[in-house]
């Protein structure tokens, strides 16, 4: 079973203009353990695409399954919990990083979503700051 698999997934926006296909056809599976990296021009999908998978964005077409569950049907709370386990990173720093927010505090939010302990946080943020070569006072 793939961790992720998309089949001929489309996206499409109504303009003024007419219809703009920001993705077409997209198909892909991608295994436990594997990483992906979406390259290309500015404005070719790739951020659409990313946005349809967490189904922040309406697809048009096609079927995104995330550990064996198609994505389509599922209500607030179930998109809630596969959101956990999904992780989009935006190009642009500004909608990645919370400019309230400390580096620590949001490094943290992953951890403390997913039920650490507060002690267990703490030192797992700062080892994880280290390894990045920020200082202890960066959190």
């Amino acid at each position: 079973m793939s961790l992720l698999s998309l089949r001929d997934v489309r996206v499409q926006f109504n303009t003024s203009g007419g219809v703009v296909r920001a993705v077409n056809g997209v198909s892909l599976d991608l295994a436990v353990g594997e990483t992906l990296g979406l390259v290309g021009e500015s404005g070719c999908g790739k951020s659409t695409l990313g946005k349809a998978i967490m189904k922040l964005v309406p697809v048009s077409g096609g079927e995104i399954v995330v550990e064996g569950v198609d994505i389509a049907p599922l209500n607030r709370e179930q998109l809630t919990n596969m959101r956990r386990k999904v992780q989009m990173i935006f190009q642009d720093p500004y909608g990645s990083l919370n400019p309230r927010s400390t580096v620590g505090r949001s490094v943290a939010q992953p951890l403390v979503l997913a039920g650490w302990k507060a002690d267990a946080t703490a030192e797992r943020v700062e080892t994880l700051l280290r390894w990045v070569g920020l200082p202890s006072d960066a959190k």
